[in-house]
């Protein structure tokens, strides 16, 4: 348990009298309450959420999330059952992240479909150049584009999440006294990468221009910067090294995966492709 406004260390948030009435604990260095959220109300919470409230940030990851994963303490003595039970046990244990980050796929693989579709429909009636994956893609039969798209996103999200991970835990040594520090941050990364929902609405509400999608994209990704900072408290100038460099690579290796799935292996025009469209545009907001 952590301070929300300090990040001191704590044996517990709230204390319970006989009368149910609760008291929250005292930080001892800041000398503030050390969870606040405890009493807040959950609109509260997600409203201080979206104005990136450094205590709603710290009071989900670290002393919600280690309150209900401390309630599967003794899961590890029953890791030797059968495989279905482990999987079951681990499914439970993780039964928030793993619907969040269902949630999250199911999102982000409506939104590359559609974003891809209006961008192949402007460069149809721009008679812009061709574009090839998008040209290979669109030839193909309906399934087989939920299919591209399906894999697309699965793949994008879970290398771009676990490179952020090894980097904030691993290459910059964070998280050593911090209780599941990789759950943490990958839960810091699935509250942040919410934000990459909001282009839903210009779906039901469509703006003039694929621009827009694009711009809400990079808000989302400074949502994820400043998630990463509150959270880990590395420098800002860590923090978008780690970004732009597991992004970059990220482009990189997605989409040279991708193209030679598309092209069938045909590595020359796949290198072409990646090389002409490595622009800043796709580095900040894809």
């Amino acid at each position: 348990m952590l301070c929300v406004s300090c990040l001191e260390q704590t044996e517990s948030l709230y204390v319970t009298y006989s009368n149910r009435h609760i008291q929250l604990t005292q930080c001892k260095r800041c000398h503030k309450p050390v969870d606040k959220y405890v009493e807040r109300d959950n609109v509260i919470l997600f409203i201080d959420l979206l104005l990136l409230k450094p205590g709603a940030y710290r009071h989900l990851v670290f002393n919600s999330l280690e309150s209900n994963l401390d309630k599967y303490i003794d899961m590890d003595s029953e890791i030797n059952g059968t495989m279905m039970n482990n999987l079951s046990c681990w499914w439970n244990k993780f039964d928030l992240l793993n619907r969040l980050w269902i949630l999250l796929i199911t999102f982000e693989i409506y939104l590359k479909c559609a974003t891809e579709e209006s961008r192949y429909s402007q460069l149809w009636k721009s008679a812009a150049k061709s574009n090839i994956p998008l040209d290979l893609i669109h030839l193909r039969s309906a399934q087989f584009q939920y299919i591209y798209f399906t894999l697309y996103s699965l793949l994008d999200i879970l290398l771009f999440h676990n490179l952020i991970q090894y980097a904030v835990i691993v290459f910059y040594n964070w998280g050593h006294d911090i209780k599941y520090a990789k759950q943490v941050v990958s839960y810091t990364i699935l509250l942040s990468y919410g934000a990459k929902i909001f282009p839903v609405l210009m779906l039901i509400w469509p703006y003039d221009t694929i621009i827009s999608m694009d711009i809400i994209k990079g808000v989302a990704n400074l949502y994820i910067i400043e998630s990463l900072k509150i959270v880990t408290n590395l420098s800002y100038g860590k923090i978008i090294r780690i970004f732009l460099t597991v992004t970059l690579i990220r482009i990189v290796i997605v989409r040279l995966i991708m193209i030679l799935f598309l092209t069938g292996g045909n590595l020359p025009l796949t290198i072409n492709y990646i090389m002409s469209t490595l622009w800043m545009r796709q580095i900040m907001f894809l």
